[in-house]
């Protein structure tokens, strides 16, 4: 599978945008009443919000592209019988690729990888959309509506997933990569 430029550098963004807030996240002091934040909590939401328009950005960028290419909008099967009937396939047949000891290849757009991919993008995206609402609705000093409590609640459970997802995704690419697939050069090669 190849990838354009302009896809390379969207994800060269998110990659590192993401990578940013998880480790800001582990530094960082949020407001509260009675408590100053850090400058790790201001980086954190500065780069939240770059990454809500970011991964915006992104998503519209891989549904013209696929508008474009008229081929099927694979990165978020939910809501498709067909594309979900293709995913399972796809779930199937690399598990049977796997206890063989293969991984599968990814030389053709593969329904698997892509919800996976699409399913971190939604995660990124829901983050910073929470992250931004938080950043423009709290009071200066940490104060919170309810309602914009409950957005920090979701965005800070989120934040476990994205864990996980920062630590499989990559190791996933690696592993391809080893294999011979030419994952991460495709992805990371800029000529």
């Amino acid at each position: 599978m190849t990838y354009d430029r302009l896809t390379r550098l969207f994800h060269l963004l998110v990659v590192l945008g993401i990578i940013t807030q998880m480790l800001s996240s582990l530094v960082m002091v949020a407001p509260k009443p009675g408590r100053i934040p850090n400058e790790w909590f201001e980086l954190h939401e500065n780069v939240g919000i770059s990454l809500l328009a970011v991964v915006s950005l992104y998503w519209l960028w891989i549904a013209a592209r696929t508008l474009i290419r008229g081929g099927a909008f694979l990165m978020f099967p939910w809501f498709s019988r067909r594309h979900l009937t293709d995913l399972w396939a796809d779930v199937r047949a690399t598990f049977q690729e796997l206890r063989q000891g293969r991984l599968p290849s990814d030389d053709r757009p593969r329904p698997l990888p892509a919800a996976v991919q699409g399913a971190g993008l939604a995660l990124a995206l829901v983050m910073a959309g929470t992250g931004s609402a938080m950043a423009f609705g709290m009071e200066p000093n940490g104060a919170m509506s309810a309602p914009l409590h409950a957005i920090k609640e979701v965005h800070e459970s989120l934040a476990s997933l994205m864990w996980v997802y920062l630590a499989t995704h990559p190791t996933l690419g690696l592993l391809h990569q080893l294999a011979g697939h030419g994952s991460l050069s495709r992805m990371f090669t800029f000529r």
